[in-house]
């Protein structure tokens, strides 16, 4: 009996949702007036309750395409053959050129953000055996329902083995377990942009911040680490200036400040990276734009902000194409004083903990003046063949666990989500309209069928537009992604209301941009503007640090009215640290968060 079949069955669906359904709903009134959010997320939407929350399966823009309807990863193509291997695919379409092309026009500090929003809005854990240890999937567990080795080639140009470990996503149940339906993952995440990977997305997680950060993927990578410390530092700078100006309690003090720092990432998120990533018509059709005076009024309850599936397991990893070949510091004056090969620092903080962290500004200065890899089919070998090299030089390839991880989601191919895009599906490899000869060729040999296509290979292999960085589904994909998470959040920073700001408050924050939050948290002297730009004496010269407007606290000097606070949201905060005393051990900052 196929899932179809048991959907249409009424008297098993009315057994299953008896046994199996939950639709308790927490109750929302110690959020309802609340001028601060959830930590999970959690009654952002009044009504739909679970709608962003942590904890809750991605949402779907397509059905999955599963084998067997269900469960069983896709794995076969149109003609009923296995799809190639991901390594296979990796191999012949994704390898790069000794030198990969660079952009000519964008810096690493737009990589280095890309990745932490994306930490920001998505992690799926992956299964674990019953005592907590990796699953072997190449060894000892590969009969496990829950591994999916990646099967490598003979020949294969790094990897003498036959096999890449590969546990499959963590499973949810379809609709919460309330319908039958196939198989979900987990986001552990709360789906809104909120600062998640700076303070968790737990509410006992925000209560004893001390020495932590919220995401304990920070060490990455070296351009991620150091994001990091710049937007504790930034907290804390937010939180001196308002405790100076208020009479908040500690508590208070920490709620307000993590207010506005989400706040921040917002407006730097849509006012400076997506008019980056994304081209000027699509933000203008979906309004990602943000004003410059006044309210926004367009939240709407009716839309799900839900981060969806295809938006973390591929329109999100654009950004593996853009890791440079290494890192490095460079002086006040520009010049280069070290670099790192990029598969010498995956995972380890060194870069940027060494020296207490004071090499962090001459790292910044890299990223902002070193040109991003293009977003393009040819990705660096130092992901795509040595990637988290351990002790005993085992490695891994990023792109072919991408690959995977999309079939063990069952993320339906390229050409279905063209078609959900409204773009032109190609009938045959000669027309992929939105890939170069070069690109076509190479999915042709790759791919049996180009419906197999998988749709990371094939967004990620997209020419992108003039104006976007991205190619037109991927460019489709995360402007409908981001404009649910803007039209979806009531707390939305330019909403008027308890949730939002006072107009003086919100006339400080659309001030704030990266290029002062770095001057300010680093002590750097001079940045270019567009901070997403390599500087350029014409177009994008270098301006003094002081030049650049910040915060005025005093707008915050009038207290809130107590009842928008409801109840305490927790238990007091630990005592307030100074910034100076930030210690740093294993790319995790001893020290905390002021309140």
């Amino acid at each position: 009996m196929s899932i179809a079949d048991l959907q249409a069955d009424d008297g098993y669906q009315s057994s299953f949702y008896e046994q199996l359904c939950d639709e308790t709903l927490p109750s929302c009134d110690l959020y309802r007036n609340s001028p601060y959010r959830s930590a999970t997320g959690m009654c952002n939407n009044l009504h739909k309750t679970k709608w962003g929350m942590a904890l809750q399966a991605h949402a779907r823009y397509l059905p999955a395409v599963y084998d067997d309807g269900y469960n069983s990863p896709r794995q076969r193509g149109q003609n009923g053959e296995p799809l190639p291997s991901p390594r296979v695919i990796s191999n012949q379409v994704l390898s790069g050129e000794s030198v990969t092309p660079a952009d000519n026009q964008r810096n690493l500090i737009l990589f280095a953000y890309g990745q932490f929003i994306d930490h920001d809005l998505t992690f799926t854990p992956i299964v674990k055996g019953s005592d907590g240890r990796a699953l072997d999937c190449c060894g000892e567990d590969k009969s496990d329902s829950e591994c999916l080795g990646i099967e490598i080639p003979a020949g294969d140009p790094r990897f003498s083995s036959t096999c890449m470990d590969f546990s499959r996503s963590i499973p949810v149940a379809f609709n919460g377990g309330c319908s039958i339906g196939y198989r979900e993952q987990l986001n552990r995440l709360s789906s809104f942009i909120d600062g998640g990977m700076i303070y968790g997305d737990s509410k006992s997680f925000n209560e004893n911040l001390n020495g932590k950060l919220g995401d304990e993927r920070v060490n990455e990578a070296p351009s991620l680490s150091g994001l990091h410390v710049v937007f504790l530092r930034l907290h804390n700078m937010i939180a001196r200036g308002i405790r100076k100006e208020t009479k908040y309690s500690s508590q208070e003090v920490f709620l307000e400040t993590k207010k506005i720092v989400g706040a921040i990432i917002q407006q730097v998120t849509y006012g400076e990276y997506l008019p980056v990533l994304l081209g000027k018509k699509i933000r203008k059709g979906l309004g990602l734009d943000i004003q410059s005076r006044g309210y926004w009024r367009g939240y709407d309850p009716y839309v799900n902000p839900t981060v969806k599936n295809v938006i973390a397991t591929a329109a999100l990893r654009y950004g593996h194409s853009q890791i440079p070949p290494e890192f490095g510091y460079k002086t006040r004056e520009f010049a280069t004083r070290a670099t790192f090969k990029t598969e010498d620092v995956l995972m380890d903080p060194h870069v940027v903990v060494t020296q207490q962290g004071s090499n962090i500004p001459d790292l910044a200065r890299f990223l902002l003046t070193t040109p991003a890899r293009k977003v393009d089919r040819q990705v660096e070998d130092a992901v795509r063949n040595e990637l988290f090299r351990d002790v005993n030089g085992l490695t891994f390839d990023l792109m072919s666990l991408n690959i995977q991880r999309g079939r063990d989601h069952a993320l339906p191919s390229y050409n279905a989500w063209r078609k959900w895009c409204g773009l032109p599906v190609a009938r045959s490899f000669y027309k992929l309209v939105d890939h170069n000869k070069d690109a076509r060729v190479r999915l042709r040999i790759t791919y049996d069928d180009v419906n197999d296509i998988d749709v990371f290979v094939g967004g990620i292999t997209e020419t992108p537009r003039d104006d976007a960085l991205v190619g037109p589904l991927f460019e489709c994909l995360l402007g409908r992604q981001f404009r649910d998470l803007k039209f979806g959040d009531r707390y939305w920073y330019e909403t008027k209301g308890v949730e939002g700001f006072r107009r003086g408050e919100l006339h400080e924050i659309r001030k704030v941009t990266l290029s002062k939050i770095l001057c300010e948290t680093l002590g750097l002297e001079e940045i270019q503007k567009d901070v997403f730009s390599l500087p350029d004496e014409q177009r994008n010269p270098l301006v003094s640090c002081s030049s650049l407007p910040f915060l005025d606290f005093s707008q915050w000097n009038q207290a809130r009215s107590r009842p928008p606070y409801g109840k305490p949201l927790g238990r007091k905060f630990c005592p307030k640290l100074s910034m100076q005393q930030l210690l740093w051990k294993y790319g995790i900052i001893s020290g905390g968060f002021l309140k």
